[in-house]
């Protein structure tokens, strides 16, 4: 079964906007706040992919919110049509198996 985790922050719009997407899509995850130091125990915080492409010496994920699918592959940009701070549901649905 695929495991998704959400990388997020608070008071973050596109989090925000993909949370209820996924609640409304009925999808099961979880979420990291990497704000947060109760969700630092949390294996992907430990993840050497995680951290080499997320993080740097001052803080970690600066795009938000992040995808994590099975602890192995991350997304972000590709579900965003920026111009008009929407979800692309064909590239959503397609990274969430629906």
């Amino acid at each position: 079964m695929t495991q998704f985790k959400i990388v997020i922050k608070k008071s973050c719009f596109f989090c925000e906007m993909l949370l209820t997407w996924l609640k409304d899509k009925n999808i099961d995850y979880k979420v990291l706040d990497y704000q947060d130091p109760k969700d630092f125990d949390d294996p992907l915080m430990k993840n050497p992919t995680f951290n080499s492409l997320y993080c740097d010496m001052s803080a970690c994920v600066e795009s938000l919110p992040l995808i994590v699918k099975n602890d192995k592959e991350f997304f972000y940009s590709e579900i965003w049509d920026l111009v008009n701070n929407t979800i692309v549901e064909e590239k959503a649905k397609k990274i969430f198996e629906i």
